[in-house]
Formats: C-alpha cells, sequence, structure tokens
C-alpha cells in the first residue's frame, strides 16, 4: 500500500473536488420555469384597479363620470383558461343635474396563453363581450346596463407585477392578490 504525504493527500483530496466529486450539499443545476410556472410560482389570484374620468358627448344625457374598475384574474394550473370577475363603481353627473351612484358585478371565463417575451414570462388574456346590470341610487338611473367589450389583453411578468403592454390603450396592471 502506497504511503501518502500529508501535501500529497491534500493535492488529490483538492483534485477530486475540482473533477466534479458530488458533495451531498451541492446545489443541482437550476432548471428553467415554464412562463406558466414562472406566473403561478408568484400567485395564481390578480388584480388590477383602474380609474377612469371625464365627460360624455353631447348626445349622452351623462355631462361627467368616475369610474373606478377592480378585476380580480384567477389562473389554474395547466389550463387555458381562467375566471375574470369585474366590479366596478360608477359616479355620474346628468346634463340635467341628477346625481347617480351605480355598482355592477360580473363574472366571466377567459382565454389565457402564457409564452415569453424577449425572454421575460408573458400573459395573454383573451375576454369575451359581456354585459352586466347597474344597480343604482337612485334607481331610475337611464343606462341600467353597462356593456364591456371584448378583446385581448397582453401582460408582462416584471417586478411581480403583470404590466399591460398590448394593446396600447391597456393600462391595467395586475398584483398578486393578497
Amino acid at each position: 500500500m502506497p504511503r501518502w504525504s500529508n501535501a500529497a493527500l491534500g493535492a488529490f483530496i483538492l483534485g477530486l473536488a475540482a473533477c466534479g466529486g458530488r458533495d451531498g450539499n451541492a446545489e443541482a443545476p437550476l432548471e428553467k420555469l415554464s412562463a406558466e410556472r414562472e406566473v403561478l410560482s408568484i400567485a395564481s389570484v390578480w388584480q388590477a384597479l383602474e380609474e377612469e374620468h371625464g365627460a360624455s358627448g353631447a348626445r349622452s344625457k351623462i355631462a361627467v363620470f368616475d369610474l373606478k374598475q377592480r378585476s380580480t384574474l384567477t389562473l389554474f394550473e395547466g389550463q387555458n383558461s381562467a375566471e375574470e370577475k369585474l366590479e366596478l363603481k360608477e359616479h355620474f353627473e346628468l346634463k340635467n343635474g341628477a346625481v347617480f351612484q351605480c355598482r355592477a358585478r360580473g363574472k366571466v371565463r377567459v382565454r389565457v396563453r402564457f409564452g415569453r417575451r424577449n425572454g421575460q414570462p408573458a400573459l395573454e388574456v383573451e375576454r369575451p363581450s359581456m354585459v352586466m346590470s347597474r344597480r343604482c341610487q337612485p334607481s331610475d338611473f337611464p343606462e341600467p346596463e353597462i356593456q364591456i367589450a371584448g378583446g385581448g389583453s397582453r401582460f408582462l411578468l416584471q417586478d411581480e407585477q403583470l404590466v399591460g403592454f398590448a394593446p396600447p390603450s391597456e393600462k391595467r396592471v395586475f398584483l398578486p392578490k393578497q
């Protein structure tokens, strides 16, 4: 049996470690997550708040309005559909001076697709058109229903937020629901 000096034994052990000797505490190579997995690892329920203020056109009975819309998007792993819940709070002032406070709620199945844009996880949401009934105070508001147009929107995962980037009018930013 050969005799090893302390220096030779140390060099041999260092050589084994450099050649890829496995250590029980060594980390395995990181597995690249899919875009879906990256989004869902942060949250499966996302929420966006939007506000809009403005004046209506000459043909409308509405003079000015304030709209607050909460959109809650619930994603399901391995599925190409999700649930979107919309909650609206509206304040209207009519041209005749009447003031109305309205609320509307609705739920719809949306189509979702995950992918990447410039290497970052992205989410596409395709919502069908929907009609929601308004509940207003006082109850005689002249437009008892609100129509929500359908269409597609794309979001990019940035700093644990889903930030709208397409179409250019998409301004929603979804945050993980707490």
